[in-house]
């Protein structure tokens, strides 16, 4: 009951701090054995709850270290009889941009497990989590599911693959700022393939962004190390654009986006959706969010400010994670309290109203029995419908402040439409002349090499 329970609580926590979770090609999943999943560790304890929630399996559970063989034989038993596994074999949680030394423990665990299977054997499964800010709240996540390997050769053989699988898996890179120009490229491919192509979404979800950059990678890799000098230049200019729109508060959709005739029109409708989104945010739901969240919001944060700061990363986005964990449910039952206590206390400051209403006067006669249950969920009810107001309502203001960026003739945005409509077609041609993963003919490389090793000239 426990479990389940906790279950339960970290999904609703996830799709609270995460406004969108995407899995990829979950269907990757064996049904019919067991699996020892491996990825790499760079969020902390978001890396344990998503893998927890989102794997539509049964796992075993596994606290990250082999002490005692007793624990090795116990786990690859599970394994070998159709349970699965998750490990993260780079140990601790880090704040690297690739992926580091592996230790064996994966390994053990799937050799022994194949060991002991008396039908199919086990596999090997990459996961790749990806975050679009770590640990920060309101941001995306993704987990790709990647081919099952098969298990095979020493513990130091497998180490090897799996160390090789996690990071292709990642989409490792030497450096942050590599991992960023990825991701700069694929936001100018994209909107300059939105451009030539208007029925394209403008706006991708964070798994699609995920798999292109997959593809941006594959092809850069490929490209550094056949033409180097024609890969320096396009970093180059791919950086010097970025760093220019960012300066000015754009992205590379915003700028193919922009209307040939930007009016006035276009920019009081921007106004007025801006105006309507938070009209909404005087409710009922958002003043029920505010007491129901400020201050336990406002503890955690005083809490990483001065403890949390003292530590790196990724144990501080789990030190503040474990915080809120406390701090929201003691909250939440405080406030249903009050809540409850309005509602049915004759001493309530709003008791004298049941004579001028209905409704007020039919809540009153609830019993208290049956309003506290409510409340308790209404408390972190409340908070996620708020989030949601919230979102739109930032969206409608970012809107805004792009038709005031959009009608300021200060900016040379014919320069600015040049220079990456250039850019992007020598990128866009780029891949056009590759075979990279998910084209037709793709193949997928030997376990434990890295997609630029496969990528072909069409």
């Amino acid at each position: 009951m426990y479990m389940g329970v906790r279950k339960r609580f970290s999904k609703s926590l996830m799709t609270t701090w995460f406004r969108e979770i995407d899995v990829i090609d979950d269907d990757n999943i064996p049904s019919d054995r067991g699996s020892v999943f491996v990825s790499w560790h760079s969020g902390g304890l978001f890396d344990k709850m998503l893998t927890q929630n989102l794997l539509n399996v049964e796992l075993v559970y596994f606290d990250g270290n082999l002490d005692e063989q007793d624990e090795l034989e116990q786990v690859a038993s599970a394994v070998s009889s159709g349970k699965s596994v998750v490990v993260f074999p780079e140990g601790e949680s880090h704040d690297s941009p690739r992926a580091i030394d592996v230790k064996d423990c994966a390994a053990r665990i799937a050799l022994r497990a194949k060991e002991l299977s008396q039908g199919f054997p086990p596999v090997v499964i990459p996961i790749g989590i990806h975050y679009s800010q770590r640990f920060r709240f309101r941001e995306r996540v993704a987990l790709t599911i990647e081919r099952p390997i098969e298990i095979s050769g020493s513990v130091d053989e497998l180490s090897a693959v799996i160390a090789g699988e996690i990071s292709r898996a990642s989409l490792s890179s030497d450096e942050w700022k590599d991992r960023e120009l990825i991701w700069k490229a694929r936001s100018i491919i994209h909107a300059e393939r939105v451009r030539r192509d208007p029925d394209l979404e403008l706006r991708t979800s964070y798994g699609e962004g995920v798999i292109g950059a997959r593809r941006v990678r594959a092809a850069w890799e490929w490209l550094a190390i056949e033409d180097p000098d024609k890969c320096k230049s396009l970093e180059s200019r791919t950086r010097t654009h970025m760093s220019e729109i960012r300066n000015l508060g754009l992205e590379p959709r915003h700028i193919d986006a922009r209307p040939e005739s930007v009016t006035l029109r276009g920019f009081i409708n921007s106004i007025w959706w801006w105006l309507f989104a938070w009209s909404f945010m005087l409710g009922f739901v958002t003043w029920s969010a505010m007491l129901g969240s400020i201050l336990p919001y406002a503890l955690t944060t005083l809490v990483d400010r001065k403890i949390g700061c003292r530590m790196d990363s990724a144990k501080r986005g789990a030190f503040k994670l474990h915080t809120a964990f406390v701090l929201y449910p003691i909250w939440w039952l405080i406030t249903a309290s009050l809540f409850t206590w309005v509602l049915v206390s004759d001493q309530s400051p709003i008791a004298f109203l049941a004579k001028y209403s209905l409704t007020i006067d039919f809540l009153f006669s609830i019993p208290a029995f049956a309003i506290f249950p409510i409340m308790i969920w209404w408390m972190p009810t409340s908070a996620k419908l708020q989030i949601k107001l919230y979102t739109k309502g930032t969206l409608a203001w970012r809107r805004m402040r792009l038709w005031v960026k959009w009608r300021d003739r200060s900016l040379d945005w014919d320069a600015l439409v040049s220079s990456q409509r250039k850019l992007a077609a020598d990128l866009v041609a780029i891949g056009d002349n590759l075979i990279l993963p998910g084209d037709q003919g793709w193949i997928d490389p030997e376990p434990g090499k890295d997609d630029h090793t496969m990528v072909k000239i069409r």
